[in-house]
């Protein structure tokens, strides 16, 4: 029997936080014509297609095309941004090589899982050079609810036998918050999530794999 181990994008494996709010506030404004609530505190779900809902609902929006709209412009502007010359998207230090190496430990299971739309997703891994080819993939394409999008994780990492432990990297409360709600062990990563178990990056391997449960 294996143990899961799950990993967000944002800020966990890709140091994308400084432009992906940015761009996501300029597709809505170009999109629904509405300010984009840069706290968070206005949404329930802090996912791409959860925050949309939310815009739309408080906004008056009916019209799922604009839903639609919003998602279409934002992945124009991910990808635009990740193919500038100046830009340097890097990966939060360690991630290629921590992946790689959970990856041939026998009794861990491998799976990412972020409240990012699947195309954005995508984008930002392949631009930091992380190959996720074998490790299955959950976003915010499948589910609005952060929950929901670990539990597909989950399940496509699963053969059919229950983990015997699941623990989930993140850097954000609402991934500490969803680790909670379904019982995983929570490792924060970066300085935004005030956690026992914190690692500022993911270099020292040794003492990552040394906090996962055997």
């Amino acid at each position: 029997m294996k143990q899961l181990v799950t990993f967000d994008i944002d800020g966990t494996l890709v140091d994308s936080n400084g432009f992906d709010e940015e761009l996501f506030a300029q597709a809505v404004q170009e999109v629904a014509g509405v300010e984009f609530d840069r706290t968070l505190k206005s949404y329930r779900h802090i996912t791409d297609s959860g925050i949309v809902r939310d815009v739309l609902l408080q906004s008056g929006i009916s019209d799922h095309r604009v839903g639609d709209g919003i998602k279409r412009r934002f992945v124009e502007l991910i990808g635009a941004h990740l193919g500038e010359a100046s830009c340097a998207v890097e990966e939060i230090p360690g991630a290629r090589a921590l992946l790689r190496r959970l990856q041939s430990v026998p009794h861990l299971a491998i799976a990412i899982a972020t409240g990012g739309w699947r195309e954005t997703a995508k984008l930002k891994l392949s631009s930091v050079g992380i190959d996720v080819g074998g490790i299955p993939l959950a976003t915010a394409s499948d589910a609005i609810a952060r929950v929901d999008i670990m539990g597909i994780a989950e399940e496509r990492a699963g053969s059919g036998e229950p983990f015997t432990h699941k623990t989930y990297f993140g850097d954000g409360p609402w991934d500490q918050q969803a680790s909670a709600e379904l019982g995983y062990s929570f490792i924060a990563v970066g300085t935004e999530v005030d956690h026992p178990i914190r690692f500022m990056d993911l270099v020292d391997q040794d003492a990552i794999l040394s906090v996962l449960k055997g």
